[in-house]
């Protein structure tokens, strides 16, 4: 059951470009400082509240019915002396307000839905009494056009006068910036338009007699330099959202419905942030998160991709791509941190980034972003077999490799280093983003550059995958040369960054190629990406395991034994779902199966904590046996886009899934704990075959599999990771003769 609230003072609803985020009343305004209507980040409605003879009605519950949609309902007046059952009166006596309505007469329901071009409200009212009753109804409305970011910080960095008219059928708000000229434009249905002597609103006198009902609408639409979208792009964005979901891979878990709701809760939240932006292969490109990252991140956006490309075939991750191939740099650009080959790490959108206060209109530091498009691209291709996609992203993936190599190792001592050149840039650029996330034993910042052991991880695989679609591409020079430099890193790196004492490895190499040996988590990206060696991976997964780095719900971001540890900070204590779902396929890869279950349960336990089966951006890394939950980052954002992905890759995970679509085949090895004995997996995608597969654990605990229906040419094998070290020769060679058998 869920116990935890984060962000309990707000509700919200999204879907592209638009984000509703509202009070548990249902309203929108200065009480709540981050609430409003926003479009492309841009707050175009700051004010939204209901009025019946200017009192606002009662509120009597607040539902988030989907991503998209927010329902409440409301009586009006409230009883002010109950006295019978329940908080009822106490005699059949009717009693009345200062207007004569009854009290609880009116029943108001209100649905909003946000859309690819806007906000819609549906509000319908009801009379309950015995006899007519007449009222004033009013929908008071106001806009600022803050940023999405000054709203979270409640401080304006850009403000201007907002003009605001009526015609007999809208209300325009609009700003008085000639660099970022917003209007929105609010039209209603069943009142009408108002903005003198007070706030601009739609109103309305209402007469219903007993039982009778009335429907009321409201939409807004938000333009920029005059330009909205029409309802016949709105629609089509929608329906091609639409038909992605329905080609989703659909999983259920017949003995554990409670953890196949974990997993179909975040599939759902998976399918809810494409950003349904730019050119139409695009669209499915897939924001970061809500309500504070509804911007496009290109690191949250490829991972969440090959993380739940098991899911969508990798559509989402193949617009990602698309967008960031487009954004690439071929400058030198310091106020953005750009440089040739070079991918945008986030682009946002909104008011700051249009009037350049920030560089975030396309802000390219960091290291994660370009080797992650190499690595997702290679899972791509494992997935869909197409040589077109390899076609289309090859030379985006052929300059950030060059990047690296040019500008990412900048000293030539064979690793990579960053160095912020922005003056409004995030200091640190490897997986971890704050600025005090690389320290010292003795908490002291590590000035940059600055190498962080995980980025050595991602260029090392990122170099050994490109070496193996260089054959695809015909290019066997070229991967020989990376496949060479692949493992000349690996050799280096166990070498230089290992430190016996700790039985760990280095999370970084400062400025003067010294070890910073604070013990982190970032080591458990250097295991999933295969470069640490195998005499190196046993005492590492007993390193993370250890009570000062494993929580009980998670591995931690830092080691709880450190001086500068804090629970509560953004890295420096806290657990963050990606990283888990990160460390759980490392564990799985390198034959560690017990560990890799013991974190994948942790994993959806945690998840049962909250609402909506929803982990937030990160959680506290409180003790699991000292507190009933793990406390939460401060103004945590929820749900966030990869922490949903994490659990298809867990399951991918659990389900020894690898797919070999050039060779029509997929590579099975379920894992089952007795937590969830069957899983069945309908319309997986390899290539251009369907697969349905049902997953069992037996009452020997051996895990099994049955194809239950195929559609095109596949092939599926059983066979244990292949760098799973403790399976032997014979027993890889029974189960691939079983596989051809069945």
């Amino acid at each position: 059951m869920s116990v935890a609230q984060v962000r309990a003072e707000i509700l919200y609803a999204w879907k592209g470009p638009s984000l509703l985020v509202t009070t548990p009343r249902g309203e929108c305004g200065s009480e709540a400082p981050l609430s409003g209507f926003y479009y492309r980040e841009a707050r175009v409605l700051s004010t939204l509240r209901l009025e019946i003879n200017g009192d606002r009605p009662w509120l009597t519950e607040a539902a988030a019915t989907a991503p998209d949609r927010l329902e409440f309902t409301y009586v009006h007046p409230e009883i002010t002396q109950p006295g019978g059952g329940g908080t009822g009166q106490s005699g059949d006596e009717e009693g009345v307000d200062a207007h004569g309505i009854p009290e609880r007469s009116l029943d108001v329901r209100a649905l909003f839905v946000a859309g690819a071009g806007g906000l819609e409200l549906e509000l319908v009212v009801t009379n309950r009494a015995r006899r007519l009753v007449s009222f004033d109804l009013r929908c008071v409305l106001d806009a600022d056009f803050a940023d999405v970011q000054e709203a979270i910080a409640s401080r304006r960095e850009q403000s201007s006068a907002v003009n605001v008219s009526a015609s007999s059928t809208a209300i325009t708000f609009d700003y008085q910036n000639p660099r970022i000229p917003y209007r929105s434009e609010v039209t209603g249905t069943g009142w009408r338009p108002f903005v003198h002597d007070g706030p601009a609103c739609l109103q309305a006198h209402v007469a219903l007699e007993s039982q009778e009902s009335k429907t009321f609408a409201l939409k807004v639409v938000a333009s920029r330099e005059g330009m909205a979208l029409s309802d016949e792009a709105a629609r089509e964005r929608e329906e091609a959202l639409d038909a992605w979901r329905s080609r989703f891979s659909r999983v259920s878990v017949p003995g554990n419905r409670e953890l196949g709701r974990v997993l179909e809760r975040n599939v759902r939240d998976f399918g809810s942030f494409p950003t349904l932006d730019g050119q139409p292969d695009e669209w499915l490109a897939l924001q970061a998160g809500v309500p504070a990252y509804p911007a496009f991140f290109g690191r949250d956006a490829v991972t969440a991709g090959w993380q739940a490309a098991m899911i969508d075939g990798g559509e989402a991750l193949d617009a990602a791509l698309t967008r960031l191939g487009r954004m690439q740099s071929d400058r030198f650009d310091d106020w953005h941190d750009e440089q040739p080959g070079r991918i945008p790490y986030q682009v946002r959108s909104g008011p700051l980034a249009l009037l350049n206060l920030n560089p975030y209109s396309a802000y390219y530091a960091d290291f994660a972003s370009p080797l992650m498009f190499v690595i997702s691209l290679a899972n791509l291709y494992a997935w869909t077999g197409d040589r077109r996609v390899l076609e289309r992203h090859w030379d985006a993936a052929r300059r950030i490799l060059d990047w690296a190599r040019d500008y990412g190792d900048a000293d030539r001592d064979g690793y990579l280093e960053y160095l912020t050149r922005s003056s409004k840039g995030t200091k640190n650029q490897g997986w971890k983003d704050s600025g005090d996330a690389i320290i010292r034993d003795d908490g002291s910042p590590v000035p940059a550059p600055i190498a962080t052991c995980e980025l050595q991880g991602y260029w090392y695989v990122a170099q050994q995958l490109m070496g193996l679609l260089c054959e695809v591409m015909n290019c066997p020079g070229d991967s020989t040369a990376l496949l060479r430099s692949a493992a000349g890193l690996k050799r280096r790196f166990n070498e230089d960054w290992w430190i016996p004492d700790a039985q760990f490895f280095a999370v970084a190499l400062d400025p003067d190629k010294r070890q910073v040996g604070a013990v982190t988590s970032n080591v458990g990206h250097c295991l999933a990406t295969g470069i640490i060696d195998e005499p190196h991976r046993a005492p590492v997964v007993g390193r993370m395991f250890a009570p000062d780095l494993y929580s009980g719900w998670g591995i931690r971001t830092l080691s709880s034994s450190h001086a500068f540890y804090n629970p509560l900070s953004y890295h420096r204590g806290t657990v963050w779902a990606v990283e888990q779902g990160t460390i759980i396929f490392g564990l799985r890869r390198f034959g560690f199966n017990a560990r890799a279950l013991e974190l994948t349960r942790a994993m959806f336990d945690l998840a049962l904590l909250y609402p909506e089966d929803r982990i937030p951006e990160c959680v506290g890394g409180y003790a699991r046996g000292e507190h009933a939950t793990p406390g939460a980052y401060p103004r945590a954002n929820t749900p966030q886009l990869w922490n949903a992905t994490a659990f298809p890759l867990a399951l991918q995970s659990m389900l020894g899934l690898v797919p070999l679509a050039p060779a029509e085949t997929l590579i099975v090895d379920p894992v089952l704990p007795t937590w969830m004995p069957d899983v069945v997996v309908r319309d997986l995608r390899v290539g251009h075959a369907k697969v349905s597969i049902r997953f069992r654990r037996d009452g020997r605990g051996a895990s099994t599999w049955d194809v239950l229906h195929k559609q095109g040419t596949l092939h599926v094998v059983r066979q244990p990771p292949p760098e799973a070290r403790s399976v032997r020769v014979v027993d890889r060679v029974r189960l691939m003769m079983e596989s051809i058998a069945s």
